[in-house]
């Protein structure tokens, strides 16, 4: 997936800008302000997300303006795509593809992996952050995913609201309890079968970016116990339901549900020992840029393309050893890439397409 034009209209401090990137490494430079995160997040804004620094599309238009448009050609498969996201004060948000209206989620729309400095901190980060990472791709590769975590989503929330009205002993809550249990067992099995193949990737990925100096492995955590050799969908619900049940009178004192896949977790292991605690943060940051670039490599393994890697000011976060090194990667990778940066001092960008941007216009 490699895009060939973007176009974008009164989006933030960009009120009119073309651009053309390459199809391997596009580098855009600027001081703080001058709108290069605003470009990057344009694109984001094409894989059907919400922005990843704001809910509100009202906060993405320009201030002398009632809208934005967001134009792009990409071509994914050997197939070309013309897509126009426009968000209206007075209408609303509207994409289009190859001039049909379609709904956000549509599977053809862009694909990307973002990397952005908070995700330096997924090591040591809190598990909600772990949880997000892992959401985030399972729904751009599995339509069934979606659906599943966001029905098991609103069970949650009536479940927890059951729990506040003290109404555990209705028949609602027995019915709403059962769809809870069955949605989320199907969704850790999915996160599961996720994992096996997202850990052979990164284990490799490790090696190669580390000098093949320590070993990593990434686990996932069942926010409760289960007395099994072997895991399926049965086996999960009981044990969950067990959980839940021997947890009852914490649940009714907290009124919020105890476990499950919303309390779930990613053990990531440096040696057999615990990251967080024993790595260093040079070795933690290792992991993070591990877990980005097996995103793609996994992307691409189950779906057959590359998505696009948007890098959005990374490069400060790290000593200059790792620049260079995410810098010869990104140059000589068969995917698309952006990456924004106040300056490129002393880098070597090889045959890379630099811009510089000034008040949202590209220079």
């Amino acid at each position: 997936m490699k895009i060939d034009q973007l176009k974008v209209t009164n989006f933030r401090n960009i009120r009119r800008l073309e651009y053309q990137p390459i199809s391997h490494l596009n580098i855009i430079i600027g001081k703080n302000g001058e709108g290069k995160t605003n470009l990057l997040e344009a694109i984001y804004m094409m894989s059907g997300n919400s922005s990843f620094r704001t809910n509100t599309d009202q906060d993405l238009i320009n201030y002398d303006a009632l809208y934005y448009i967001i134009r792009a050609k990409y071509n994914c498969l050997e197939k070309d795509y013309n897509i126009i996201l426009n968000y209206n004060l007075n209408v609303s948000k509207e994409m289009k593809l190859n001039n049909k209206k379609v709904a956000l989620s549509n599977d053809e729309l862009l694909k990307v992996v973002l990397f952005t400095p908070d995700d330096l901190y997924l090591v040591k980060g809190s598990p909600q952050k772990r949880r997000y990472f892992l959401d985030f791709i399972l729904k751009q590769l599995d339509a069934e995913y979606k659906l599943i975590l966001d029905n098991y989503s609103k069970l949650l929330r009536k479940r927890n609201l059951l729990l506040k009205n003290d109404q555990t002993n209705s028949k609602n809550f027995t019915i709403v309890n059962d769809l809870f249990l069955e949605n989320a067992s199907k969704l850790i099995l999915l996160r599961l079968n996720f994992i096996t193949i997202y850990e052979e990737i990164a284990k490799e990925v490790f090696k190669e970016i580390n000098n093949n100096l320590n070993n990593l492995k990434i686990r996932y955590a069942l926010s409760f116990p289960v007395n099994s050799d072997k895991i399926n969908l049965d086996i999960l619900i009981n044990s969950l339901a067990k959980q839940l049940q021997a947890k009852s009178t914490i649940e009714k004192r907290r009124r919020s549900t105890v476990a499950g896949p919303h309390l779930d977790d990613l053990h990531i292991y440096l040696d057999n020992r615990i990251a967080r605690n024993f790595a260093s943060q040079g070795q933690q940051r290792n992991i993070a840029i591990t877990m980005k670039l097996a995103e793609l490599y996994v992307f691409k393994k189950i779906m057959g393309f590359y998505p696009l890697f948007l890098l959005d000011e990374v490069l400060a976060e790290l000593d200059n050893e790792k620049r260079q090194l995410l810098m010869d990667l990104l140059i000589n990778a068969d995917y698309q890439s952006f990456l924004t940066s106040v300056n490129i001092d002393k880098l070597n960008i090889g045959d890379a397409h630099l811009d510089s941007i000034v008040d949202g216009s590209l220079v």
